[in-house]
């Protein structure tokens, strides 16, 4: 979630380490949520700008670009309050401060920090849903998606009662299961998708196409893969899972990170579907043929005016 802390009294060095550690985590915030608020207006403008006001995909996707905006700016707002009080009105020290779960500051960041997570991933799966299909390989994701809405509620609960503490064994016994779950879902949708994209790309080179014919097909460009697989939080969530279940200091800085990445993974592929380069819903019957399909929203994106 946020913070954490040995159960022992901490030494000068280990509380100085975890403040400087926790003021890394709210400068990290800040920039990513600077990063992101320059995505989702780019997003939000490109699907306003469609002459069909009210398709419906574009509906859907501005729908889910608003909410996640919504969320993101409740957890830093949230965030930079919390870090105020932890460095400048807390009556003790920034690492004990930092451990304290049960203020109702703290539920209401840890809260949106969750559903936030169960709003990316639903995301991330359904993209790998619409590149492999109705297929049984998504049931094994699916399955780690719900493991960590379960595990998540529970580590909400936990974290809500009377002086909770992220060093509580109840805590990181919720904890860890959920950001495991969490990670399997993206690890498992990554690996999936980057894979299926990973094969057109040598599909199509195999078939003999030129090389432009080969460059139009922008979701299979390496950028592409990493972008459409959202391995970018993929990435950082396997790096925070053993920091947070060790309960090392340097889990706070990737926590900030993760917090970010969960909402400007998703924005990336929102906003490559704006632009009309994403996968879409019939790519997967449409592997050999030489017009993959890829997603546009909105005619007015189709004449390259976004």
């Amino acid at each position: 979630m946020s913070h954490c802390t040995d159960c022992g009294p901490p030494t000068m060095s280990s509380a100085l380490t975890a403040a400087r550690m926790s003021y890394a985590a709210a400068l990290i915030a800040c920039i990513g949520y600077g990063v992101y608020i320059v995505l989702a207006y780019q997003c939000i403008r490109r699907l306003f700008r469609t002459t069909d006001k009210w398709e419906s995909g574009r509906t859907a996707l501005l729908a889910y670009t608003i909410m996640l905006f919504v969320l993101q700016t409740i957890y830093f707002v949230a965030g930079c309050k919390w870090s105020e009080i932890e460095f400048v009105e807390a009556p003790v020290d920034p690492e004990l401060f930092a451990s304290q779960q049960s203020s109702m500051l703290s539920v209401l960041k840890d809260a949106v920090y969750s559903i936030n997570i169960w709003v990316a991933d639903a995301f991330i799966l359904y993209r790998a849903y619409i590149i492999w299909g109705r297929s049984y390989v998504l049931l094994i994701p699916t399955l780690t998606y719900f493991g960590s809405v379960a595990m998540g509620a529970g580590l909400l609960v936990q974290v809500s009662r009377p002086q909770a503490t992220l060093g509580q064994a109840a805590v990181v016994n919720f904890g860890t299961p959920f950001w495991t779950f969490s990670v399997s879902t993206n690890v498992l949708s990554t690996i999936l998708i980057a894979g299926r994209l990973a094969y057109s790309r040598r599909a199509i080179s195999r078939a003999g196409r030129s090389q432009g014919d080969y460059r139009r097909h922008a979701h299979t460009s390496t950028t592409a893969i990493f972008a459409e697989s959202a391995a970018l939080y993929a990435v950082t969530a396997l790096i925070y899972i053993p920091l947070f279940a060790r309960k090392l200091p340097l889990q706070y800085p990737f926590s900030a990170l993760l917090g970010a990445v969960a909402s400007i993974a998703p924005t990336l592929i929102i906003l490559r579907m704006a632009d009309g380069h994403a996968v879409k819903r019939d790519w997967s019957k449409n592997l050999l043929v030489p017009g993959i399909a890829t997603s546009r929203v909105g005619s007015s994106v189709d004449k390259g005016e976004a």
